[in-house]
């Protein structure tokens, strides 16, 4: 299905660009870097996710506007170049409410096929279905469009309802064989993480056009047929997904209930254990579970001590502007407002270290410039760059 394209055309003179009335922050001190932190654009809508597709532009998603704009690194961002069809956005009597526009990212080969691909919670018939649709970026000298938008994943219909909360919703590619990892949330039914034949509750593996790979696991369902998408099960609602960019191992951090945020190395045919496995308690304060590990289940490499609610995951690769962290993980923290930077060894967490930004953080990324930039989660929603001082 391909859908038309609104607001398609955008030009230079139609960023809006940065101005003096931008918020200031002060520098951030780290265990290595004293951070300099600049508000490059600001005015978003829950901004959710974004992906650089040059050195100097990237395309951001806003949440509650069901929108896909164009960012500049010299501050502002576009008016919409597309709007999700057809979006879901719950809103139940106390507005609360997780479902929208979510994430973005790139093709391995997006400099020679131009395959942006986005996920989102469509509006349907049993309510709602988290959809990832594949478009390419056109840029006609400055001019860019998202063109060719088709559905290439839509949550099979039995597993769709009208939860507002855990879509999940990130996503990553494996550079490799250009799969692509998509993680649903358990749609806060905690059942449902541990139904091989539910989507919710898992990482999906899929091919650059939607399709099941042929290697991806087999599970054992205990009523119908096992979805064929999953690759991994027993999850809450993660939306913290990256690959290693040397390993090419799947790290995911997981939302906790009350506490047991947690880190965990996504294998092909494991399972996490939720509800059964956790670190936390339900929000009335009783017991979930029986504790962080069970035999069959997979235990967290790691858990958080204080609550971070994360989202959005990505690694310091070489030639980053921060050579201490290399080889280092960042999970932004929505609860925790700022990034964790969290040091590997021999797959266990042996350092992590809190970066305060004082604003709830939604994605992280390092930039074609080395520097770290964060997406900031509010109804003003910012683009920060964060750079070490000299």
């Amino acid at each position: 299905m391909t859908f038309p394209i609104r607001l398609a055309l955008v030009s230079p003179l139609a960023l809006v660009l940065a101005s003096p009335a931008l918020a200031e922050y002060d520098p951030v001190s780290t265990e290595h870097y004293s951070l300099s932190v600049e508000t490059v654009a600001e005015g978003l809508d829950h901004p959710w996710g974004f992906a650089f597709i040059s050195d100097d532009r990237f395309l951001v998603t806003e949440r509650n506007a069901g929108t896909l704009r164009v960012g500049s690194r010299e501050g502002g961002v576009s008016e919409a170049i597309w709007e999700a069809p057809d979006l879901f956005r719950y809103d139940g009597e106390t507005g609360r409410s997780q479902a929208g526009l979510f994430d973005v990212v790139l093709h391995p080969e997006f400099d020679e096929n131009r395959y942006a691909y986005v996920s989102y919670s469509r509006e349907t018939e049993r309510g709602a279905a988290v959809v990832v649709v594949r478009g390419r970026v056109v840029d006609e000298d400055g001019d860019i469009r998202f063109d060719d938008v088709e559905d290439i994943f839509v949550m099979k219909e039995d597993d769709q309802d009208s939860s507002g909360l855990h879509f999940g919703g990130r996503m990553a590619f494996d550079p490799a064989t250009s799969h692509l990892y998509l993680s649903i949330g358990e749609r806060r039914n905690l059942e449902r993480a541990q139904d091989a034949a539910d989507q919710a509750g898992s990482v999906l593996r899929m091919t650059d056009t939607g399709d099941v790979p042929d290697d991806n696991p087999q599970f054992t369902a205990e009523e119908g047929e096992p979805d064929r998408y999953i690759f991994s099960m027993g999850s809450r609602n993660i939306q913290a997904l990256g690959v290693h960019p040397t390993t090419n191992e799947v790290w995911a951090a997981d939302h906790g209930p009350q506490g047991g945020d947690e880190i965990n190395l996504i294998i092909a045919g494991n399972n996490y254990g939720w509800p059964f496995i956790t670190g936390g308690e339900d929000y009335s304060g009783a017991p979930l579970g029986v504790g962080t590990a069970m035999e069959g289940k997979i235990s967290p490499v790691h858990i958080f001590e204080d609550t971070l609610a994360p989202s959005g995951l990505t690694f310091v690769a070489d030639g980053s502007s921060f050579g201490d962290w290399t080889g280092d993980m960042l999970i932004g923290g929505l609860r925790g407002e700022g990034v964790v930077r969290v040091t590997l060894q021999d797959g266990q967490v042996v350092n992590e270290e809190l970066i305060e930004i004082g604003r709830r953080i939604r994605d992280v990324k390092i930039g074609p410039d080395g520097d770290l930039w964060v997406l900031t989660e509010h109804g003003d929603g910012e683009v920060l760059r964060l750079s070490p001082q000299s």
